[in-house]
């Protein structure tokens, strides 16, 4: 076993705005904890804005990355084979002794393969979740990261469920980073919502959070058209303050000047910080979305979701109806204006337990890494959360 190393060599990776959430309480345990773990942090640079990047290492206080890789932006098989390219020059040059990537973006997947390749045990934390759609480019990503990784941390039963599945035997339930992260700036979003919600011009006002960046759902004009004015619907009943991802933006940019302003009702935001986004989303009525990390924070502070997308990879969320999955823009404004004002509904919700854990999961990734010899691959069976 690994107890007897002096000394651990790890590698985390990150690249897009949700690793930063999902790795940012590994890091702090490792840092706080675990002196015989040396760790070093790359950026591969795939978020390079620095509203989708910079801020939420303040925020979080992780660490600066030991390396920047500035892979930028472009194609997902170009972005992939960059990551890939960059990946395997740093590991030939450091040769961590574990490399480990969360999520699902296409930094994860390019680090997880160079590291196969060179023959570096690789540890997927949020491994596991399927939507059982391949379209979409993160559901490739998990799947094949998955496939070769020696260590498989599982946030949820349903994930540990999926990996056996597919014959991957082993895979650990830890509970999910994410909610680590959550529960431990919670505080701090609770006593600054205040003025976070004032400074937006959205004190005593309703108001539902609406985001948007997956592909199938900006990409295609007709569709984000026919979104778009399903805000605009929504908007005339209750105020939207809509958070614009780059890629958002210059898609809705396309379809015109009227589409970039202002409408009545709709308030546009360009990506908030960590904190600002939880404080928006505490005080909002309901949450449009097509994110998966936001449903599943929506569902923790017990706020309702409706997902633009036929599909999640958290089915967790959707039990007692906590999120709608709403494919159909031309459905979006009744069924957001119906989740939104339901009050004895809301009540149900925020009696729901939690399924993504007690806020430990970091604590036993660390532990687990320590204690196992992930250089086969990990053979213990699932265990549950204390």
């Amino acid at each position: 076993m690994l107890e007897n190393l002096t000394e651990i060599k790890v590698t985390l990776v990150v690249g897009a705005r949700p690793q930063f959430v999902k790795s940012a309480p590994i890091i702090g345990e490792i840092v706080a904890n675990h002196k015989r773990i040396r760790l070093e942090i790359i950026h591969t640079g795939q978020h390079y804005d620095p509203e989708m990047s910079a801020i939420f290492f303040r925020e979080l206080r992780i660490g600066r990355p030991s390396r920047n890789l500035h892979v930028g932006s472009g194609s997902h098989a170009s972005q992939t084979a960059n990551i890939m390219l960059r990946m395997e020059e740093q590991l030939m040059k450091t040769r961590p002794d574990l490399l480990i990537v969360p999520g699902d973006a296409n930094t994860t997947l390019g680090a997880a393969l160079a590291a196969a390749k060179l023959g570096i045990p690789v540890a997927h934390v949020e491994a596991g979740l399927r939507a059982g759609d391949m379209s979409m480019p993160e559901e490739i990503n998990r799947k094949l990261t998955d496939h070769c990784s020696s260590m498989l941390f599982a946030p949820t039963r349903t994930a540990v469920a999926n990996l056996r599945k597919e014959g991957l035997h082993g895979p650990f339930l830890t509970g999910d980073t994410m909610v680590d992260a959550l529960y431990k700036i919670l505080p701090v979003v609770q006593d600054r919502a205040a003025a976070i919600v004032k400074r937006f011009g959205l004190d005593n006002q309703e108001y539902v959070v609406a985001t948007l960046h997956r592909p199938s759902n900006v990409d295609d004009p007709e569709r984000l058209r026919s979104i778009l004015h399903a805000l605009a619907k929504i908007g005339k009943r209750v105020r939207i303050v809509f958070v614009v991802h780059p890629r958002t933006r210059s898609r809705v940019a396309m379809l015109g000047k009227r589409a970039t302003s202002d409408s009545v009702g709709i308030t546009l935001l360009p990506p908030q910080g960590y904190i600002e986004t939880l404080a928006l989303l505490s005080r909002a009525r309901c949450l449009l979305t097509d994110s998966g990390g936001m449903q599943k924070e929506a569902f923790v502070l017990h706020i309702p979701c409706v997902t633009v997308r036929s599909t999640t990879e958290w089915p967790e969320t959707l039990v007692g109806g906590a999120n709608r999955l709403v494919p159909e823009p031309k459905k979006l404004s009744r069924i957001v204006l119906e989740k939104a004002y339901d009050d004895a509904w809301r009540k149900t919700l925020s009696q729901l337990r939690n399924p993504f854990g007690d806020g430990r999961a970091s604590a036993r990734i660390v532990q687990i890494i320590l204690r196992s010899d992930w250089r086969r691959s990990a053979q213990s069976s699932a265990k549950t959360p204390a």
